[in-house]
């Protein structure tokens, strides 16, 4: 176990606070807490021997690759901009060059079309038929069915099948790894079904907050800018990537993380000591330590905090472990400017599933963050596996650079081999939200609850992408600090 700093509160036994997870949403939760009760005893329990769980970036010979967000966007209040604010990281961030603006779609192995963005773009793309424009412009008067549906089956019945097939599954797969056909639109896109739900029509939904903006008790949406505005294309950190995140929560927590500090099981227990009152939470660790705490974080994987749960909750315990959690590979392929015939533009690329190419989704780094690569480089960084091709996982990794390093070449035109390649491999990165996903998560919750002093926060419950992290980490700091003392 590697202990880092030399505050008393991240060495004794005894705590207000315990976060177990160090990922981005420990981190967080862990500095709003001491944001908000500066004098709380807290420690943050890492197994691994570096925080940040799969937010981080690698540097290494001129070249900056995130190992998993590649950024983020701001809007709304309390993500990942404002907590950079609360970090004094606001004059570091970058943003995105003009080319995040435009998505692309590959079709037919090797072709890149355009992701259309206004209604003119959209009547000139050859991604659908007339058959299917005419499918998509009848959508408002499609009837309302709030029933909670999968992604695919949702996007077929209100733009038809064609746009379904076309957009549905490569989205899904690009962004997780995972499946439309299986995926509860009402817990993986909420906003998306309140428009439904709202105004009865998702294009006439989206018109209005386009044109007025729109809050509610569940949403809160500014007027949207055109997607090159300031505030909606995707930014990162000056010469950094997302790590400088990470780094900035780690040295404002400098003493209360515990690298190397697995714990084994979590065990309810009597208050002991003059005045003490009420129960409090005892956390084993694998070394045969143990902590206590008022309040224990679980800022865990699902399937990890299952684990914890188990002893007392076993039902909740299951519905967590039962959530699919598909493996997904980030490669990374650099090359000479002068090698490639067509070179990359555009945020990425997102893929219709073909047995001949095994990418999910691109994203064309150099393009949309120069500084992120040398000047006479392009960088491509590629996502693969996923529900859709399992085996890329088990592949060795020069295989898998190879098969890669194929699509890019038919993509793209490449002449000559990469001149640099990253490979990282995610087990169980990304959590599914299949169908009941909302309803199963707000019974664990509540359960939780019930026994009062244990918080659970992360990626599986309120949205799997970094804002959504920040943002469930507030809403347990919020939790936590109203229950403690004073």
């Amino acid at each position: 176990m590697t202990d880092t700093g030399t505050r008393p509160e991240a060495v004794n036994g005894d705590h207000d606070v315990i976060v177990i997870g160090g990922g981005v949403t420990g981190l967080t939760a862990a500095h709003q807490i001491l944001g908000r009760a500066p004098d709380a005893s807290l420690a943050v329990l890492e197994s691994s021997e570096r925080v940040g769980g799969i937010v981080g970036s690698r540097h290494e010979r001129g070249f900056t690759v995130d190992t998993g967000p590649h950024g983020f966007v701001v809007y709304g209040p309390g993500g990942v901009g404002d907590l950079a604010g609360e970090l004094g990281l606001g004059g570091e961030l970058v943003l995105a060059t003009g080319e995040a603006e435009k998505l692309l779609l590959l079709r037919h192995d090797e072709e890149l079309l355009t992701l259309p963005t206004t209604p003119r773009e959209f009547l000139r793309s050859p991604l659908l038929s007339a058959r299917g424009k005419l499918r998509v412009a009848l959508e408002p008067f499609v009837a309302k069915d709030l029933s909670e549906e999968p992604v695919y089956e949702f996007t077929a019945r209100r733009f038809g099948w064609e746009l379904a097939r076309t957009l549905a599954v490569p989205a899904v797969l690009g962004v997780t790894g995972g499946d439309s056909r299986r995926l509860s639109i009402d817990a993986k896109f909420p906003y998306v079904r309140y428009l439904e739900e709202r105004y009865g029509s998702i294009l006439l939904g989206a018109l209005r907050v386009q044109l007025r903006g729109t809050q509610t008790g569940r949403f809160y949406v500014p007027r949207l800018p055109k997607f090159g505005e300031f505030g909606m294309r995707l930014h990162t950190f000056r010469g950094h990537g997302m790590q400088r995140l990470i780094d900035a929560l780690e040295k404002e927590l400098a003493g209360r993380v515990r690298l190397g500090c697995r714990a084994t099981g979590i065990e309810r227990t009597a208050a002991t000591g003059a005045g003490a009152s009420g129960r409090r939470w005892r956390v084993a660790l694998e070394n045969g330590a143990e902590l206590t705490a008022d309040h224990v974080v679980l800022a865990l994987p699902a399937y990890t905090a299952a684990g914890l749960l188990a002893p007392h909750l076993p039902d909740a315990a299951a519905a967590l472990d039962a959530i699919p959690h598909p493996d997904v590979r980030v490669i990374a392929l650099a090359y000479r400017r002068a090698d490639v015939a067509r070179e990359p533009t555009g945020i990425g690329f997102l893929t219709i599933p073909t047995e001949r190419t095994r990418i999910l989704a691109s994203i064309h780094t150099s393009a949309i963050f120069p500084e992120q690569a040398p000047e006479d480089m392009v960088l491509i960084r590629t996502l693969a596996g996923g529900t859709q091709d399992p085996a890329f996982s088990s592949l060795p990794r020069d295989e898998a650079v190879r098969n890669v390093h194929g699509d890019l070449v038919r993509i793209f035109g490449i002449r000559g081999e990469p001149v640099f390649a990253f490979d990282h491999l995610w087990r169980r990165a990304i959590p599914e939200y299949p169908v009941g996903h909302r309803r199963r998560v707000d019974r664990v919750l509540a359960a939780v609850a019930e026994l009062g002093g244990l918080h659970l926060a992360g990626n599986a419950y309120h949205g799997v992408g970094v804002n959504d992290c920040v943002r469930d980490a507030r809403r347990v700091a919020a939790d936590v600090t109203s229950a403690l003392p004073g």
